[in-house]
């Protein structure tokens, strides 16, 4: 049994086809399908069985795919540390959405290879929107993320970085930029442009609007802060922002008005979880923490 095999394995659990594992890997399914025949051979057990959905794992096969991630990610740390010891710049490849990095700038993050030059930052930036589980795919060692419901906690593990709160924006001809704070319920007759968030998640400040007893009048939902303010320079509507992604924005045309009802926006440091955690990932944890520190 070696990684190569494991990672077959893995590919047509996942995908529930040996067609359609054997087309990401770029091998024949001839070839997967005889992997797949080896490893039950050595473990003596049927790992898979044709269900109506398609491939199946048996008991054995869901145990082995628990094991065998765990397998395959704790051996290509291994290689990290071999490669990082052997002198040649180890790989660290974190994930962050557009909310993080407006509390943690990338040129920030990107900076934690001057203070570890064997360790190299490969960063990829997502809509908040983006199905949160979906960020922490095949290679990801990291991610910083703004909330963390929908990660499966039996993989990863999560540590609060920082705690800010829904805000509403205005410019600074409106009406409401004469106050400093507000509640909920002043915007029922407001033409609202709001924070986008992914599918099937719930939106505090809509649930908030619900609970007051009024369906908001949501133009727009966001992913860009630049085309919300744009938008609604152009036609007065009301921003319902977060406080980081907006005191980072520093748009002077807008002003920022507090809510009395609060609404929470958690910040998320992600890691894939390991028995034993690699020496950059630790680093890239401490250094991010220290960053922290600072707000």
């Amino acid at each position: 049994m070696n990684t190569e095999a494991l990672e077959s394995f893995i590919k047509v659990y996942e995908k529930k086809s040996v067609t359609a594992a054997a087309r990401d890997m770029y091998i024949t399914p001839q070839g997967i399908s005889k992997t797949i025949k080896h490893l039950e051979i050595e473990l003596e057990t049927d790992l898979f069985y044709r269900g109506p959905r398609g491939m199946e794992a048996t008991k054995a096969g869901e145990l082995l795919y628990a094991r065998a991630k765990h397998i395959c990610y704790l051996m290509e740390d291994i290689k990290k540390e071999i490669s990082i010891m052997g002198g040649k710049k180890g790989m660290l490849h974190v994930v962050v959405t557009y909310s993080t990095a407006a509390l943690l700038p990338v040129d920030d993050l990107y900076r934690f290879s001057e203070n570890y030059p064997d360790i190299q930052l490969k960063i990829r930036e997502f809509p908040d929107e983006y199905p949160t589980d979906m960020l922490f795919q095949d290679e990801v060692d990291v991610g910083i993320v703004m909330q963390s419901d929908e990660i499966d906690h039996s993989d990863y593990e999560y540590e609060l970085i920082a705690s800010g709160e829904m805000v509403v924006v205005v410019s600074k001809n409106h009406p409401l930029a004469e106050k400093n704070e507000i509640s909920v319920i002043d915007l029922e007759n407001e033409s609202l442009v709001i924070k986008a968030v992914g599918q099937e998640k719930e939106h505090g400040f809509l649930i908030k609007c619900l609970e007051y007893g009024y369906t908001p009048n949501v133009i727009h939902e966001f992913s860009s802060v630049t085309s919300a303010h744009r938008f609604c320079k152009k036609y007065g509507f009301v921003i319902v922002s977060v406080d980081f992604i907006e005191e980072a924005f520093q748009d002077e045309d807008f002003k920022i008005v507090r809510l009395k009802e609060k609404i929470p926006q958690h910040f998320y440091l992600v890691l894939r979880k390991r028995g034993i955690q690699s020496k950059a990932v630790s680093l890239f944890q401490s250094y991010i923490k220290e960053k922290m520190k600072s707000f």
